[in-house]
């Protein structure tokens, strides 16, 4: 897990070598165990490596001071979490043999072991323990197709040499961050995150007011591949990027899930022991490390099934290590449900108590390594768990993100199957499923709501008066609706929304925030419900594993019966980390918050305020 940086003068003039170190410096908390530099002239063909203040001692590379005398107009700059292959060897930039081809990799690739046995028998060497160097050799195999070959979560460029070209590609799902500025002709730079260009001086910190008012007038969030500042975009999940020293850019999608593929027919005990394979295999490839491994646990049904499958996985005198946040208020408290989890398993707990004090303390330092608005005060519960990780010295952490949005774990969902069950005509199904979800809920759907989130703030148009106060009068956007396929029409409201909230735009927030807030704490989280092979299954299964008779998630609490506590499995409240928000913000808006952090300075300490773009 790692921090990485790109510049790339097309015009052939010289980089600022002070700007490059100050941009990988900027994210040093990604990545505080090394750092390196690889600078290139592009026309001569001919790079160097170079070293910081944290480079390890023994690869012996000059300091990056020193290479003010040589003309550069490439530089890929690196920050490393060791986590796979401890050892000096897994220093980056890393190049294969010939060095034709070089990389800065962040991320963790599962299935590295397997692949690297399979390339091996094609003729692959390797020096090193590391995923990084397998990534190299999968280039070298299959070329741009290798990233079909990955099971992980990663964002990577590789600088191919030869073609004088630069290879960028993001993980299926969007768990590692790539951003990226694209000035043709001139110049082009991505990063893991877009203080590295404010760093750095490569563009100036302007709001992009489209998506300000988006923001304004409907809470939406992460939207689309245009982030909150003009010039700087995100390279969506899923998405391979090349672009050629002739300025030539190429971006395109290279995994996908087709809602319309179904594998009916089978019983249910086939469907629920293939999704209890496939969702333990998917946790054990994510226990590999050569650091401390843990879980965060909040009391839900998706952490606690992970808690309770790496239990199986343990050895027999295993232990693992959880950590969850807890609150004084007992409406937001899920404590009794976490002594549940801990009290039957192998487990060494720890308990963080966020407060409403340290929250208004931390929240510009919160925002800070955020760069974007959030939805809620449940971030910042996030951000107090990978903390106590960090106190703790464990490294990697175990979560259940991701499966709410392909098994049908929002509340809100319930409007959606409820409008199909009508729009089909059963009508003997649809008052069913009305009955139930009144008798364990307490409420019958009556509309179709198109939102999954269930913390968008609702006052965010309150804060209108203070944004045009300080940036003056916002351009009027439609609301962004799913964009879904026309060859889907004929697919369910429900399958169309879970497609759309897990291959599109519902993850990407949610995901944004896990990445931000352990890589704020050098720690890295791994979602084992974010497995493909395990997403691509649970797509092709029928809706009634989903969700039946008011239940969500079906096949999920029915899979590992026997496994979690049956008080969890059972469970049809929905917290999720979720702070006593109305109290610890009092007479405050939200969305004022949110506009107040957007108006500070990009970085801590800094003066200048942001100005927004005409």
């Amino acid at each position: 897990m790692c921090g990485i940086v790109g510049i790339w003068n097309l015009e052939g003039t010289r980089i600022d070598v002070a700007g490059v170190v100050n941009a990988t410096t900027a994210i040093r908390h990604r990545g505080p165990d090394d750092e390196g530099y690889l600078l290139f002239n592009v026309r001569a063909a001919l790079g160097k490596l170079y070293g910081g203040d944290d480079t390890t001692p023994e690869l012996n590379l000059p300091h990056i001071s020193t290479s003010d005398r040589a003309h550069f107009d490439l530089a890929l700059g690196f920050r490393r979490l060791s986590i796979q292959d401890l050892s000096p060897a897994g220093h980056q930039p890393m190049s294969t043999p010939d060095e034709n081809l070089w990389i800065i990799f962040n991320g963790e690739i599962y299935n590295y072991l397997e692949l690297r046995e399979a390339l091996s028998t094609k003729g692959h060497r390797f020096r090193t323990g590391t995923d990084t160097e397998v990534i190299l050799a999968a280039y070298r195999e299959w070329g741009e197709g290798c990233v079909e070959h990955f099971d992980g979560m990663f964002a990577f460029a590789v600088w191919e040499v030869a073609t004088k070209s630069l290879f960028v590609a993001r993980d299926r799902f969007g768990e590692k961050p790539l951003h990226y500025i694209y000035q043709p002709g001139k110049f082009f730079a991505f990063g893991s995150e877009m203080k590295s260009f404010w760093a750095a001086e490569l563009i100036e910190r302007r709001v992009h007011r489209e998506t300000l008012a988006t923001f304004e007038h409907y809470g939406q969030i992460d939207v689309g591949d245009q982030t909150f500042y003009e010039g700087i975009k995100r390279l969506p999940q899923a998405h391979c990027l090349r672009l050629t020293s002739a300025g030539q850019l190429r971006i395109w999608r290279y995994w996908d899930i087709d809602p319309r593929l179904q594998d009916e027919g089978k019983k249910d005990e086939w469907y629920f022991e293939h999704f209890r394979q496939l969702l333990t295999d998917s946790v054990r490839l994510r226990l590999r490390a050569d650091v401390p491994v843990g879980s965060s646990l909040s009391g839900g049904l998706d952490s606690s099934t992970i808690v309770c499958v790496i239990n199986q996985l343990l050895p027999d005198n295993g232990v693992q290590k959880t950590f969850s946040a807890r609150f004084e208020e007992l409406d937001s408290d899920e404590g009794k449900w976490i002594d549940l989890v801990t009290a039957a398993k192998r487990v060494q707990r720890f308990d963080v108590w966020p407060s409403p004090d340290e929250f208004f303390a931390e929240l510009s330092e919160v925002f800070w390594h955020q760069e974007e608005p959030f939805s809620s005060t449940s971030i910042y519960a996030q951000w107090c768990v990978m903390r106590l990780a960090k106190q703790n010295d464990v490294t990697v952490l175990l979560d259940g993100q991701g499966a709410d949005e392909m098994l049908a774990g929002y509340h809100s969902y319930f409007e959606e199957h409820s409008a199909d069950l009508f729009t089909s005509l059963d009508f003997a199904a649809y008052r069913k499923w009305r009955k139930a979800c009144r008798e364990l809920h307490g409420y019958e759907p009556k509309t179709i709501s198109r939102v999954a989130k269930q913390s968008v703030p609702r006052a965010v148009k309150q804060a209108a008066k203070l944004v045009r106060r300080q940036l003056g009068e916002l351009p009027h956007v439609p609301r962004r609706e799913p964009q879904i396929p026309r060859e889907f029409r004929n697919l369910s409201s429900l399958r169309k929304l879970l497609w759309w909230n897990t291959t599109r735009e519902g993850l990407v927030e949610l995901l944004r925030y896990a990445d931000r807030n352990s890589m704020a704490h050098s720690r890295e989280v791994r979602l084992p419900f974010l497995d493909h092979k395990l997403v691509e299954f649970v797509f092709r299964l029928p809706e009634e594993l989903l969700m039946r008779n008011g239940w969500t998630k079906w096949i999920l609490r029915e899979a590992f019966r026997g496994i979690v506590p049956r008080e969890i499995t059972d469970r049809v409240d929905k917290l999720g980390y979720m702070p006593p928000q109305k109290r610890w913000l009092g007479n405050q808006v939200w969305a004022h918050l949110m506009m107040e952090q957007i108006l500070q300075p990009q970085v801590p300490g800094a003066t200048d305020r942001i100005r927004t773009a005409v």
